[in-house]
């Protein structure tokens, strides 16, 4: 989605992005924008950083309240440094100043788009290590093992050292990653 109240620019980004195969939706002001975030998620914005009635940022922010981890460009004719640093604090991937070479937008569309889907396989991956650590997972029908757990569970919040013994092939490996686990908070269990 790009939000420019300049619409020359506005259907020049459209043109440009969609020649590089994008999909592309425009508004020309923040209602606009809001409209459009009703009925459809975007995996991208760029938002000017003067619009009518708010400025750029905080139409991000508003944005992220619905779509947290959508990566917004901001665009601007005023560049500062300040303002730069101002837009990345408060949530933008990147900032652009007007005017902009076309194949410089692209290769910002580019990173923030191959950042998110990133950091979305990051967090699937992290997901898949949860459930497959969990101590739900692991089959104890057995009393003996059912306290096994219990304990674990009770040491694995405390920062103690804790000696694991048992016959090969017991699950001892398992139980001392499922106690680091807890114990960190941390999803990596090597």
């Amino acid at each position: 989605m790009i939000v420019d109240d300049d619409r020359n620019l506005l259907e020049l980004m459209q043109m440009r992005l969609e020649s590089s195969g994008y999909v592309v939706t425009t508004a020309p002001d923040e209602d606009g924008a809001k409209t459009a975030t009703v009925g459809e998620a975007f995996d991208l914005a760029i938002l000017d950083l003067q619009l009518v009635r708010q400025d750029g940022i905080s139409l991000m922010e508003e944005l992220h309240c619905m779509w947290p981890d959508m990566p917004v460009i901001i665009l601007t004719a005023h560049g500062s440094i300040e303002s730069a640093v101002e837009a990345m604090k408060r949530g933008a991937f990147t900032y652009l100043t007007k005017p902009f070479d076309a194949r410089e937008l692209i290769l910002h569309v580019e990173h923030a788009l191959e950042n998110k889907r990133l950091a979305s396989e990051i967090n699937r991956l992290k997901g898949l290590l949860t459930e497959r650590y969990d101590f739900q997972n692991i089959v104890a029908r057995s009393a003996a093992m059912q306290m096994v757990l219990e304990a674990v569970s009770r040491i694995a919040k405390t920062d103690s050292t804790v000696y694991v013994r048992g016959e090969s092939g017991t699950g001892k490996e398992l139980i001392a990653r499922l106690s680091t686990l807890r114990a960190t908070g941390k999803t990596n269990p090597l």
